[in-house]
């Protein structure tokens, strides 16, 4: 196998990631085509932390610190907020830098080396989650940057040391990256930690074993130095809060709607070929490693919005890696090196339009026209700089449904086993469902609030997954609430009213929302309604 050179490594990484930031930033601001609630969810986020207040103390959020610490950084330094996004990716892509050259140069082929050094980079700089859409949405983007690590750790822990390698460099990588996985997204970190250090110690790499633990406890004091104990009882706080809710138990589809997909069914097929090649291959421990792995590289997929498996990306070069010479291991007829590179041929052909889309995502966005977009925070005269497209923002569509009581429909009601129409403190709602329009939604409502002379500096319960509207208009976020709802109706002790929209971009949270306001002890008041809305003060 020969080995990269250096300097083109260390090339392909500064041009790859100098063109893809280059691409982003040339626009000269931020814009998104697809999931701009979740943009909204992130922005809350920021512009709570930038006020002062901290995540899992003032407002309930599952992710990491890490997730948006890099753009608080810029925005807190002056940058407006579109810029403070894009600048974040590239200092993202500027610390991984090193470990991914690291990685390349002492693990891998100077082939396998070139792509997978450029390939996180992608990681860290798309402009899209992943899969084959075209949109561009920076939503999720934790996801990519701990897609990012996690391949480095993947790769540090699955092929051995070789001439190149150092086992202290190893364990620094490793445990500092799962200590970001941590601080990231601890799906990540919980899915792949115990089969990273059972394969470790497999292989009897104790050293790294050892300086990899240190490393994670260094990043674990370092971060409780800075925030205190109580962060780490929040952040858990938060954790078991999403996954005792009924809201969220998964971002797409069921898990065996995931397994039995025809993706799914494809990727576990390959998964089998892997495990089966690298143990005829004669690497059994490598292929009990991904045997350890692959509930967490399914769990993973499973719990990200898109069921993008990544995790094909670090595995195809570790398959490449571990080729043996041709002719050196031949089992039933078949060689070893032969098959092993099908499988990862295999496997870059099923995962490339997920490549694609995130490497071509800065591209789209550079030849995006300004024209077809509106700012997304009409309200902030600073933060102008990220914007989201007009049809999408402004196109109210929406479901609703046809079979409401007295209706001609009604008769088939029964049939369907629909449920009564849901009500709260007296007041009865519609079914009604919004597909697009959040810009129109949160300027309307936020408009009619102001003009009935609802008090400035208001804190709102909304029953919706939506709730920045302390962001269009002179109120405040819900201290102790959440920007995307998990549960327990988090902040409700200190609402001064909850407001419920006649029209909600996920009904199933919203219906969720009032049987838990319906079933609790607060005392409700009818103040406003209207089409947009019912408002209710909190007694």
């Amino acid at each position: 196998m020969s080995r990269p050179n250096p300097l083109i490594l260390i090339g392909i990484l500064i041009v790859t990631g100098g063109a893809l930031a280059g691409l982003s930033l040339a626009k000269g601001a931020l814009l998104i085509s697809a999931h701009e609630g979740d943009t909204y969810h992130l922005l809350d986020i920021l512009f709570r932390m930038q006020r002062g207040e901290v995540p899992h103390r003032d407002f309930v959020t599952p992710l990491g610190l890490l997730s948006v610490a890099p753009i608080l950084l810029f925005l807190n330094a002056g940058f407006d907020i579109g810029a403070s996004i894009l600048w974040s990716q590239v200092l993202v892509a500027g610390v991984l830098l090193l470990p991914t050259f690291y990685v390349a140069q002492s693990r891998l082929g100077a082939k396998s080396a070139y792509g997978f050094a450029a390939f996180v980079m992608v990681l860290a700089l798309a402009l899209t989650f992943g899969g084959s859409e075209p949109g561009l949405s920076i939503s999720m983007h934790y996801n990519r940057w701990a897609w990012a690590v996690a391949s480095l750790v993947i790769v540090l822990a699955m092929l051995p040391g070789r001439a190149r390698a150092v086992p202290l460099l190893d364990g620094l990588v490793i445990g500092f990256g799962l200590a970001a996985l941590v601080l990231l997204k601890v799906t990540f970190f919980v899915a792949l930690a115990p089969g990273v250090m059972l394969l470790l110690a497999m292989q009897n790499r104790k050293q790294t074993l050892v300086v990899t633990i240190l490393a994670g406890l260094a990043a674990a004091l370092g971060v409780t130095l800075m925030m205190g104990f109580g962060f780490w009882f929040g952040y858990a706080g938060d954790l078991l809060n999403v996954a005792r809710s009924d809201v969220r138990p998964f971002p797409g589809v069921p898990f065996s709607g995931m397994i039995s997909s025809p993706l799914g069914l494809a990727t576990s097929a390959l998964m089998f070929a892997m495990y089966l090649f690298l143990s005829r291959a004669g690497h059994r421990i490598e292929s009990l490693g991904l045997v350890l792995l692959a509930p967490g590289f399914f769990y993973i997929t499973y719990q990200n919005f898109g069921n993008d498996p990544k995790w094909m990306v670090p595995m195809i070069v570790v398959l490449l890696a571990l080729r043996p010479e041709i002719g050196a291991r031949v089992e039933k007829g078949v060689d070893m090196r032969i098959a092993l590179t099908a499988t990862a041929t295999a496997a870059a052909a099923l995962f490339a339009p997920s490549a694609i889309s995130l490497a071509m995502s800065p591209l789209r966005h550079y030849a995006q026209p300004f024209a077809e977009y509106d700012p997304m925070l009409p309200a902030l005269e600073r933060h102008q700089d990220i914007g989201v497209r007009i049809d999408r923002a402004y196109t109210l569509t929406a479901q609703f449904y046809l079979d409401q009581p007295d209706s001609v429909w009604s008769k088939y009601r029964e049939i369907a086993e629909r449920p009564e129409p849901p009500t709260l403190a007296g007041v009865t709602f519609p079914y009604c469902e919004i597909l697009a329009g959040t810009s129109a939604w949160f300027k309307e409502i936020t408009a009619d609030l102001v003009a009935a002379d609802i008090p400035e500096n208001s804190q709102f319960f909304t029953t919706d997954i939506l709730t920045a509207f302390w962001l269009f208009g002179p109120f405040e976020p819900l201290q102790n609430g959440a920007p995307w709802y998990y549960g327990d109706l988090s902040g409700i002790e200190n609402a001064d009213y909850v407001l419920v929209p006649k029209c909600s971009f996920v009904s199933r949270v919203y219906g969720i929302m009032l049987d838990e306001l319906n079933a609790s002890e607060v005392t409700l008041t009818p103040v406003r309604d209207n089409e947009l809305y019912a408002l209710f003060s909190v007694n």
